[in-house]
């Protein structure tokens, strides 16, 4: 097995992709990957082929994928869960994702089919009821408040 971290920063960061952002209610549901590659912390997770399945790309989006330190690093060293494991999904409250595009607070919230959270409608899935909870530049890490 890999080695899972070689290095430390002196401190830790404030927030990381999939982080549950606060300790307000949320709905988090368990669901299994199907996607061959996997699915990455603090990305869409859209409806599989099963009803409890959910994939890394589609068009029927059902949450975000919630980080968890405790599952096995991946062959890649990216953070995901793999093909056939668990992963918490969250339904309803805030979580910290990376943004696509620049995001200010209180716009509504899209995702691409490919499963990256963006402020831009055209051609995006509304995340219905979602809204961004923190301001960003592209790529940068923001609160998404699923309601």
């Amino acid at each position: 097995m890999p080695p899972v971290q070689t290095s430390y920063p002196g401190r830790p960061a404030a927030a990381y992709e999939g982080m549950a952002a606060d300790q307000d209610p949320a709905t988090i549901v368990s669901r299994t990957v199907e996607t061959t590659d996997g699915i990455a912390f603090g990305r869409a997770a859209f409806q599989g082929t099963r009803d409890d399945g959910i994939a890394a790309s589609g068009a029927v989006f059902r949450g975000i994928v919630l980080a968890d330190r405790n599952a096995r690093p991946a062959a890649s060293g990216g953070d995901l869960f793999a093909k056939g494991e668990t992963a918490p999904v969250m339904v309803r409250g805030t979580v910290w994702v990376v943004t696509a595009t620049a995001a200010s607070v209180g716009a509504a919230a899209y995702v691409t089919s490919t499963g990256t959270v963006t402020a831009t409608a055209s051609g995006n899935i509304l995340i219905p009821g979602a809204l961004f909870d923190t301001s960003a530049p592209a790529g940068g890490l923001v609160r998404l408040r699923m309601n």
